[in-house]
């Protein structure tokens, strides 16, 4: 169950390569050269205090300005900031886009579980259900503000009253060691969090503990040895902040100002204006929240409550040798500093004047994208190969990557022929490299992962501005591969987001290389998918007219003709016509009923009418003295024409219910936060009609 969103809930790739690039050392008097080519080729540019480019209001996509303006920012701050959370949509989002699109900071997001216990505001999905769904908004939401979002996988059993219940159902040392796992995976510097040990949802009482004990043990080698292996290392974060008055928490002007006397204060205005992206912080962070539209309604503007706040947090831990935090400290992060050597690499002038210079003088591309190449060459960033800050570098390697990317407008994508992978079989994948940029770029190589060219393709190539290549791939999917759908059903066990398919593609301009990626996740799926049996599962009770009735051999049977109607939502996920059969029983099996044929066009989905025909047995528990039938789960299978192996198959569970509805009774309900109460009428066989405002005034 430790698992993590992976890919498109994105990631710091730990296997970051800058492709084909030799990683240059310079000596003292070469980095000076470097260093001054740099700043000669920025200061060069025609100088016109613009300020910062207006932008168009932010979307969910950022356009190319804002984009090509957080990366140069990105370049400054090597720091990272971790969120702790215990379930989707408690994240401090205002806080996280402040720190991301002002400052620059890596932030990542770290939630105890996927809300799969929660309410539904957008369907009847429940449960694990929910939480695919959450863990996908959560994914859209982590977009908007900058950050990066892991789930520790532990189970939300819905509403708990106190700290103590969570850990009886999670365990408080295996919540504890996934805790400590991620802050030694993440190495954060800083951790925030808004839930502290005593106020609002256990699930958040616990999360506050967590984090209070993880902070320490995550840099103590006795606590969770085993985890020390394949690059993870011991870490210990400088600072932990917990927010004050916290969304469900308590309000506590006390706290406030015991922090503000002892220095331990941080305020987060997030209603300063971003003018690259032309809103606020705080309407970027509401745009955000919007995004976790299971857990709605939400606002459409800024609460009041928004506009006439600030964010509180106070320092409630730092690690034994952290640097103070400095009186009137503006963010977490003032006052931490890097040993000398490690900050001129990491925080060198050239990094810290690539943005100032770019936006003072007239965002001039051409000339940016050079002082970028220059710095490429001087081997920016990539002087330190010891294992202690390998991360730290990594880091702000991949993000000069990203400034070169952005900046040279050489851009790849994947798109796959079909919407999902099927085992046994090989899928068509189309890459598209262009340049919208000004400089032609050589593409000395790509490299693959989860695919293979579909044929030879020799390097260099030459790609012009305004011109694309189109690189014809392949998947092949073993006949092993596990399915991750439906989703539902891989919550917990690392395969929700299906298989990822990659390519990186090194690009090398004026002699400068840099990797370009395109990275994708797609399901991996039977041909054709069940993708959902209407009812689930199947309540028998005793005799009703055209009900289920129990008889004196103690066999159960529907109506005069037995049968047990079951709807099936059918999906091929082929690019051709599929022409089977569903058979509904145990395969292989003299009993099993056939004679349902089915065709299903390319990709088509569909409802399809099946009955189980025959009696149930009712049997006595020895144990228990309970009633079941037998069988308790029918098995329903889909065969391809000519074939006895089933391409895909679902159960359905079957349950006896010693319940009685009286004759024409009709029932009127009041929707709850889901369709639980229609469900459980409908499994009744009740007549049951959900009733509005105006039918109960």
């Amino acid at each position: 169950m430790k698992s993590r969103i992976q890919g498109s809930i994105k990631s710091r790739s730990q296997k970051s390569e800058v492709g084909s690039q030799k990683r240059l050392r310079t000596t003292r008097h070469e980095a000076r050269i470097w260093l001054a080519t740099i700043l000669c080729v920025l200061a060069a540019m025609a100088p016109s205090a613009n300020g910062q480019q207006q932008v168009s209001p932010a979307r969910d996509t950022e356009s190319d300005a804002a984009e090509l303006y957080q990366s140069l920012l990105d370049l400054q701050n090597p720091w990272t900031v971790m969120c702790v959370a215990a379930h989707p949509d408690d994240e401090d989002g205002a806080t996280l886009t402040v720190l991301r699109r002002k400052h620059g900071a890596h932030t990542v997001t770290v939630f105890s579980t996927y809300g799969e216990g929660g309410q539904n505001a957008t369907g009847p999905e429940l449960y694990e259900e929910l939480g695919a769904i959450r863990a996908r908004e959560t994914e859209e939401a982590s977009r908007i503000q900058g950050s990066e979002a892991y789930f520790l996988g532990l189970q939300d059993f819905g509403f708990s009253k106190s700290s103590a219940e969570a850990f009886r159902f999670w365990g408080h040392e295996e919540a504890l060691s996934r805790m400590v796992l991620k802050i030694r995976q993440l190495r954060p510097d800083v951790i925030i969090t808004n839930h502290d040990t005593t106020s609002g949802h256990g699930h958040h009482q616990a999360t506050g503990r967590l984090i209070l004990e993880a902070f320490d043990a995550a840099a103590d080698s006795r606590r969770f040895p085993e985890q020390l292996r394949g690059g993870v290392r011991v870490w210990q974060a400088q600072r932990l902040f917990v927010r004050i008055g916290s969304p469900g928490g308590t309000q506590n002007k006390a706290a406030e100002d015991e922090a503000q006397r002892a220095g331990k204060l941080i305020s987060i205005n997030r209603n300063e204006r971003d003018d690259v992206r032309g809103t606020t912080y705080a309407e970027q962070a509401l745009r955000a929240l919007q995004r976790h539209a299971s857990q709605g309604p939400w606002p459409q503007t800024i609460p009041a409550s928004w506009a006439a706040s600030t964010i509180r947090y106070s320092l409630a831990r730092s690690a034994k040798n952290a640097a103070p935090l400095p009186p009137n400290a503006q963010t977490f992060l003032d006052g931490l500093s890097l040993p000398r050597k490690l900050a001129d690499e990491l925080m060198p002038l050239a990094a810290k004047a690539m943005l100032p210079l770019y936006s003072a003088n007239g965002h001039d591309n051409n000339n940016l994208l050079s002082a970028l190449i220059s710095a490429r060459k001087g081997g920016l960033f990539a002087g330190r190969t010891d294992a202690s800050e390998r991360a730290r570098f990594q880091l702000m390697v991949e993000r000069l990557n990203r400034a070169l990317v952005v900046a040279s407008g050489i851009k790849a994508t994947l798109t796959p022929q079909g919407d999902a992978l099927i085992p046994g079989t090989t899928t068509k994948v189309s890459l598209k490299i262009s340049n919208d940029g000004d400089a032609t770029a050589q593409i000395r190589g790509i490299n693959l992962r989860g695919l293979r060219l579909s044929s030879r393709l020799k390097f260099p190539q030459t790609l012009t501005p305004g011109k694309a290549i189109n690189v014809e791939l392949q998947a092949s999917t073993p006949r092993t591969a596990s399915i991750s759908v439906p989703h539902a059903e891989h919550l917990y066990d690392g395969k929700l987001l299906g298989e990822e398919l990659a390519a990186r593609i090194n690009v090398e301009i004026d002699r400068a290389a840099f990797p370009v990626d395109a990275m994708m996740r797609i399901d991996v799926a039977p041909a054709v998918e069940i993708a959902s049996i209407t009812p689930s599962t199947l309540v028998l009770r005793p005799a009703t007219p055209g009900q289920a009735g129990l008889s004196s051999d103690l066999t159960l049977s529907l109506g005069s003709q037995p049968s047990a109607p079951f709807t099936l939502r059918l999906v091929n996920h082929q690019n051709e016509t599929f022409r089977g059969e569903i058979v509904i029983g145990a395969l292989p099996a003299k009993n099993a009923e056939r004679g349902l044929a089915i065709t299903l066009a390319a990709n088509e989905s569909r409802e399809v009418k099946a009955q189980r025909l025959g009696n149930f047995t009712l049997v006595k528990d020895s144990v228990n003295g309970r009633e079941h039938p037998v069988p308790n789960v029918v098995t329903f299978s889909v065969v391809e024409a000519g074939s006895s192996t089933p391409v895909t198959q679902k159960k359905v569970r079957i349950i006896y219910s010693d319940a009685r509805v009286a004759d024409n009774l009709r029932v009127g309900y009041v929707r709850s936060v889901d369709d639980t109460l229609r469900n459980a009428l409908g499994a009744l066989g009740v007549e049951a009609t959900e009733l509005k405002v105006d039918d109960v005034r």
